[in-house]
């Protein structure tokens, strides 16, 4: 029986807009480089393969150290783009972009679900790799109340897949692993993650990127059946 729900943040509850791709290939241009669409499609999907591949722990710098990773993987990017490295002005440009919460969105399923959800008297949390910022953000949003707790990877000092952060999540919750749903967009560190610790989960398959997955919802709107 399902005594909380858990949820992934990022492309589960909120999404920036314009996208991420939008606004850095708009700044990296303004900051001198060239480059086709394709070329820093590669160049931005590399440099997040090399992200996933360091220890999630690190993954966002912890709560001292996320300006030099951001600094990190926008230089991490130029540099397969071209070379080059990201202009201070460039990097401060973008900080004050994503710190601003009009450059987020909820997605138009999530305040109805949260709603269903709180009317069966399901409790609520977040697990998200994200940085330290999220709280704010969420806080501005409109959206943290409904959470009895947010876990965030780069408070936490631990993130996803690692069990720790859903185990965590658990105790603070109250509630068995056993008795969670998790619902989140990435296959791996959401669904298969989640499970590994011990969850059941869905999987958030807005774009129909995983069409074979039994367990997968399109939307939100569809999460109170899978109940």
């Amino acid at each position: 029986m399902v005594r909380a729900v858990f949820f992934d943040a990022g492309a589960t509850l909120l999404h920036p807009q314009p996208p991420v791709e939008e606004i850095y290939a708009r700044e990296f241009a303004q900051d001198g480089a060239r480059f086709s669409q394709e070329d820093f499609a590669r160049a931005l999907t590399r440099a997040w393969e090399e992200v996933q591949a360091e220890a999630a722990a690190d993954r966002y710098g912890g709560v001292n150290g996320e300006q030099k990773f951001w600094l990190r993987f926008l230089n991490r990017v130029r540099r397969v783009l071209d070379g080059g490295a990201v202009s201070p002005e460039a990097f401060a440009r973008l900080a004050t972009h994503f710190r601003d919460p009009r450059s987020w969105e909820i997605y138009e399923d999530v305040l109805p679900a949260l709603d269903a959800l709180g009317d069966r008297g399901l409790p609520l949390a977040i697990v998200s790799n994200w940085d330290s910022h999220l709280p704010t953000l969420l806080e501005a949003l409109g959206l943290h109340a409904r959470f009895r707790t947010i876990s965030v990877s780069a408070i936490e000092e631990v993130g996803k897949p690692d069990p720790e952060i859903f185990w965590r999540t658990c105790r603070r919750m109250e509630v068995e692993p056993t008795q969670v749903l998790h619902v989140g967009d990435s296959l791996a560190e959401d669904y298969q993650a989640a499970r590994a610790a011990g969850l059941s989960a869905v999987l958030l398959d807005r774009t129909d990127r995983h069409p074979s997955m039994p367990d997968r919802i399109a939307s939100l709107a569809e999460l109170a059946s899978r109940l």
